[in-house]
């Protein structure tokens, strides 16, 4: 597995075990009201504990070696991005907690989350290279919304990516982010829909290694 670098990089700065569940809050409250949100909880007193959820994903995140940034200690902005090579195993997420998981999202997310992977699997079998460093997650605060910091975290991955000569891939479920993540190269390469017949289109985008 190639490892990415940990080293702040223009005032980005990586997030470690302390600052979980800051990122996790931050991730919470970008992704609170999205209708894929919904349709994954529900019932609001299960959506309430969104944040214990993202907290989960991050430890393992942390546990399979991939990279989590935040513009500060606050945790204002926070990106996730899966270098090549990044696998999982039942014992790494019983590590990061996942038999917590029905407490939290109950039974109905569990489901959801293991159809909603194969699902996203699939996208990537389609369209994503051989080897590629993945942007999992990109969120900012909504009351920190339109600062810069989704393209300072961009860019700062972007360097590491055309550092090691490789391509990004990422799905979003937002037209505003298509645009832009255009700006830095990334190609829409399919639009679909999840849950299928729902409202939440997803958008395919891969950016080709740098010239």
């Amino acid at each position: 597995m190639i490892r990415m670098a940990k080293e702040p990089h223009d005032g980005i700065i990586p997030v470690n075990n302390a600052l979980v569940h800051k990122a996790a809050a931050t991730i919470a409250s970008a992704f609170m009201d999205d209708p894929s949100t919904h349709y994954a909880l529900p019932n609001p007193a299960r959506r309430a504990n969104l944040h214990h959820i993202v907290a989960y994903y991050l430890r393992l995140d942390l546990l399979n070696g991939g990279s989590i940034y935040t513009v500060s200690p606050e945790c204002e902005g926070v990106a996730c991005w899966h270098p090549p090579g990044t696998k999982t195993s039942w014992l790494t997420k019983l590590r990061a907690g996942f038999l917590r998981l029905p407490l939290y999202g109950g039974m109905h997310y569990i489901r959801y989350s293991c159809q909603e992977d194969r699902f996203y699997e699939q996208l990537k079998l389609r369209h994503a290279p051989d080897k590629y460093v993945y942007l999992a997650l990109l969120a900012v605060t909504p009351e920190c919304q339109g600062l810069g910091h989704a393209s300072k975290l961009i860019r700062h991955m972007l360097q590491y990516a055309d550092s090691q000569n490789l391509p990004c891939y990422v799905e979003t479920q937002n037209q505003k982010n298509v645009n832009m993540y255009s700006n830095y190269g990334f190609e829409l390469k399919e639009s679909t829909f999840y849950p299928p017949g729902s409202e939440c289109e997803v958008y395919v985008m891969v950016r080709n290694r740098a010239a």
